[in-house]
């Protein structure tokens, strides 16, 4: 298991392509390995690395930080990666003008960042995430 997240990089074994990494922080690297392929299944958020505005950087580092601090598996999506990822978002959004970060588990589409801060403050994240 682990905390689903993962990075793109250049991989001189595979010809200098670009593949998905997991995470190799401290906590993911304490447990055992996990499929080498993440799926589309389970909890993924919806985020981006290149973006200007300080809110959308502070609202995606919330919302990952309230997940790892309470142990809640999840993907990180990179929407920069690929405008396919960022249609897929906002679709799953239902709001073609979605920005990062959104929450969805499986094919179910939980909320954006302000939804999920009212789940975190009346306890019903769980419920939220619909993992309960």
């Amino acid at each position: 298991m682990t905390c689903g997240r993962s990075r793109k990089e250049t991989a001189p074994e595979h010809g200098g392509g670009v593949v998905s990494r997991q995470c190799s922080c401290h906590y993911c690297r304490s447990l055992p390995a996990g499929p080498s392929t993440p799926s589309m299944s389970g909890l993924r958020v919806y985020s981006t690395s290149v973006t200007g505005s300080r809110e959308i950087k502070s609202q995606q580092s919330e919302v990952t930080r309230i997940l790892d601090g309470k142990r809640i598996q999840y993907q990180l999506v990179d929407i920069s990666q690929d405008n396919a990822l960022r249609d897929e978002m906002r679709a799953l959004a239902g709001n073609p003008k979605a920005t990062p970060p959104q929450i969805v588990n499986g094919d179910q589409y939980c909320g954006d960042y302000e939804l999920f801060v009212e789940a975190v403050e009346q306890n019903t994240l769980q419920e939220f995430l619909k993992l309960a």
